[in-house]
């Protein structure tokens, strides 16, 4: 399998697609990437867990010339959030020269992960992004910043209020200037809302796979970046997404003097179930695409859940009513089911009402089958209050 450096939403469909096809063990992926605009590199991540899912050993070729790794290729594929994920999912890894480097690739890994769930979470972060990430089947399930400790040691996931903050360190780090306290609040107040919702799903329902088994190698993430582009620049890189590309279109510079488009990507993603295995607590195997389709888009509706409590199962409205509000998009990835709602356009429906979910237009033989689900949001940068 070759995994090429152009981490858009298009490149990652057609792996998926080479993946339901069949492959072999090894995998050669890049030392760096490019084009990670609008969820391609949260997407490339997801495809490498299918891959790592579907088969008996998977193996990286990378393109370190030998062992010894003068240049610390390995570091620099383990700064990458597509890389990390790699060296976490692979039980071994290949010079060109045929040499394992597998024990250096683990070693970076797990150290930047450290890094990514310690308190100097910044220092493990490259420019305008933020990173998180959770190696169940490493037991490094646990970071700081969206666990406590109970009594007896055991992680709980924290409060909503506590994603507040998390937002407001993704703000911090992705965002270059201070915004307006009313715009910061309405961001920080947004985005930690929708994260909690989305994370908690990954906490509740992706640890397990569809029979309830513990999986072999699961990875929880958040990814969040800042794009800054040209106008012309942006339709470019989402010219092979036509819904991007229809997004895209309408979003205009945040003042007159500056003709760049500012744009939060944020993508929350799991290894287990999917949407539609974790609703009817049925196997994939066992649903038909019809049956999977309805039982994801059930999903989105007002009380859907498993759960026997009267309140829950609101949280899938609650991101579709913020992103409404800010005049966002979503992208979901699940199962075989590859949809998008331009919740732009829907601004003006009422709390609860299902969104526009369509789906993304892939090859003729429909989307292939992936593991685990991404959730990715755009969320224009915007000042008013």
């Amino acid at each position: 399998m070759h995994v090429g450096k152009s981490m858009t939403v298009a490149a990652a469909e057609d792996l998926l697609s080479a993946i339901a096809r069949g492959l072999n063990d090894r995998a050669r992926i890049p030392t760096r990437s490019q084009h990670h605009q609008a969820g391609g590199e949260p997407a490339m991540v997801q495809a490498l867990v299918t891959w790592a899912q579907a088969v008996d050993r998977p193996m990286l070729q990378t393109w370190v010339p030998n062992e010894a790794d003068p240049d610390d290729q390995l570091g620099t594929l383990t700064r990458q959030f597509f890389g990390l994920s790699a060296a976490l999912l692979c039980d071994d890894a290949f010079a060109i020269d045929g040499a394992s480097v597998f024990a250096d690739l683990r070693a970076k890994a797990l150290d930047r992960l450290e890094l990514l769930q310690g308190e100097n979470m910044r220092a493990a972060s490259r420019g305008p992004q933020f990173e998180l990430l959770c190696a169940d089947h490493l037991a490094k399930a646990a970071p700081s910043l969206l666990y406590d400790r109970d009594v007896e040691g055991q992680p709980t996931l924290k409060h909503p209020e506590s994603f507040m903050l998390v937002a407001s360190k993704i703000r911090t780090t992705v965002i270059p200037y201070e915004l307006p306290r009313t715009s910061a609040a309405r961001f920080d107040n947004a985005l930690g809302g929708a994260l909690y919702e989305l994370f908690r799903n990954t906490e509740d329902h992706a640890r397990v796979d569809d029979v309830g088994d513990k999986l072999g190698r699961s990875l929880r993430g958040i990814q969040a970046r800042r794009h800054s582009i040209a106008p012309t620049k942006l339709r470019e890189l989402v010219a092979g997404s036509p819904p991007l590309a229809d997004f895209c279109e309408r979003l205009r510079p945040l003042r007159a003097t500056n003709l760049q488009i500012q744009l939060i990507e944020v993508s929350v993603l799991d290894s287990g179930p999917g949407y539609a295995a974790s609703i009817t607590g049925r196997p994939l195997a066992s649903l038909t695409l019809e049956e999977e389709a309805r039982a994801v888009r059930d999903c989105f509706m007002k009380h859907a859940t498993r759960k026997e409590q009267a309140r829950s199962g609101l949280g899938l409205c609650n991101v579709v009513d913020i992103l409404r509000d800010h005049g966002g998009f979503l992208r979901l990835r699940t199962g075989r089911q590859s949809l998008y709602a331009d919740l732009s356009l829907e601004r003006d429906a009422a709390y609860g009402t299902l969104p526009d979910l369509r789906e993304w237009p892939v090859a003729e033989n429909g989307p292939g089958q992936a593991a685990g689900s991404l959730m990715t949001l755009l969320l224009p940068i915007v000042l008013d209050a």
